[in-house]
């Protein structure tokens, strides 16, 4: 009776542990970790709603792209493009307040045309915002390759 009752108390601590810690995982970090995941996936959809809606994002010295739905519709044009790998370490997170910005390595290969590999390496930084709903919104993302 007393390992029952241990191991129900156990669950269910555990269970109380991680509701908790779920709404403390909401961070800069986890944005950046659930965009990795979502690149690697490639859904365009679910990508862009992680960036304000005046959004932009750039690589090196190119123009960068503005705008949620310009966004979209540039992760939308790769059809051809098959994301294999898709890692983002990060190395440093600043927060102020209702801003924040995190800096990292990204490492990706990828497919072109079902034939060719291709791996491609940088850093980037990311500038985040809180939207009204306290939830942190991609607001200037930038890359750079190595």
């Amino acid at each position: 009776m007393t390992i029952k009752l241990f191991t129900v108390l156990s669950i269910i601590l555990a269970y109380v542990y991680s509701c908790h810690n779920s709404n403390s995982a909401i961070t800069p970090q986890a944005v950046i970790e659930k965009y990795q995941r979502l690149v690697l996936e490639m859904k365009a959809d679910s990508i862009s709603k992680l960036f304000t809606t005046d959004a932009e994002i750039g690589h090196g010295e190119q123009s960068p792209v503005r705008g949620r739905d310009s966004i979209y519709a540039l992760l939308s044009s790769f059809k051809n493009i098959r994301v294999i790998e898709n890692r983002d370490d990060i190395s440093y997170t600043s927060v102020r307040g209702d801003s924040a910005t995190v800096n990292g390595n990204y490492k990706q290969t990828v497919i072109v045309s079902g034939k060719d590999t291709v791996q491609v390496a940088g850093t980037f930084t990311a500038e985040m915002l809180r939207d009204k709903n306290k939830n942190w919104l991609i607001r200037k993302m930038r890359t750079r390759s190595l």
